[in-house]
């Protein structure tokens, strides 16, 4: 890996993170369990290198301890192709959803008790639901779900690069950050990626919600 920001896939070992901050974060729910809000905690002490934890077993999670070494299969399998070309799509009063349903890590944003991202689009013109839409969007840590506009380009949330620890779940790497793989090629950037951190994804390196199937915890 150069020397410059991004995160590393190190070979059925940990992700080594340079020059990105790191901080836990939590996915705010309401009484009726419905994902609203993202609540995240100040960055650990900076640190030009850091190690987290990617097979799920470290004792001192998120950051590896080298349980990895008593036995860890962390073969990067997830389509390299751009997800552009798995999404589907779901226009609507000039804008269009897309999905690449592969990246869902679960997270909930995208539905509550009175209805969900998608039978959004079919009123999408109206303000109110645009910003209700544009704020479920943002939120989905995986980039799952992108907001197209009318000229076709991602309407997106602004992060500055970092990685959140999601609770019980995910790695939530924000703001376009460089993910490069074992082998030294380079994942496509996004501004929205969840990686694996229970170490059982079938995705790897990128959640693919094994974690809540399996309701493994920190």
């Amino acid at each position: 890996m150069t020397k410059e920001p991004g995160i590393k896939v190190t070979a059925d070992g940990p992700y080594e993170v340079r020059g990105i901050p790191v901080a836990t974060g939590r996915i705010v729910r309401t009484a009726r369990g419905e994902s609203i809000e993202w609540e995240v905690d100040e960055p650990y002490a900076a640190a030009k290198l850091v190690m987290l934890c990617r097979c799920g077993r470290s004792k001192t999670k998120p950051f590896c301890d080298d349980s990895h070494l008593e036995g860890f299969d962390g073969t990067e399998v997830a389509d390299r192709g751009p997800t552009a070309d798995r999404r589907e799509s779901f226009p609507g009063g000039g804008l269009t959803l897309t999905d690449d349903q592969g990246l869902c890590s679960h997270a909930r944003f995208c539905r509550d008790h009175l209805s969900n991202a998608w039978d959004r689009m079919e009123t999408i013109e109206d303000p109110e639901v645009r910003a209700k839409e544009e704020s479920i969007v943002f939120r989905c840590p995986s980039g799952r779900l992108v907001l197209l506009g009318e000229d076709g380009e991602a309407i997106e949330a602004t992060f500055e690069p970092s990685v959140v620890v999601e609770r019980d779940g995910p790695y939530w790497v924000r703001g376009g950050v460089r993910v490069e793989s074992a082998d030294g090629r380079v994942w496509e950037t996004r501004n929205r990626v969840t990686l694996c951190r229970c170490g059982q994804s079938s995705n790897k390196p990128f959640c693919d919600a094994t974690h809540d199937e399996i309701d493994w915890r920190e």
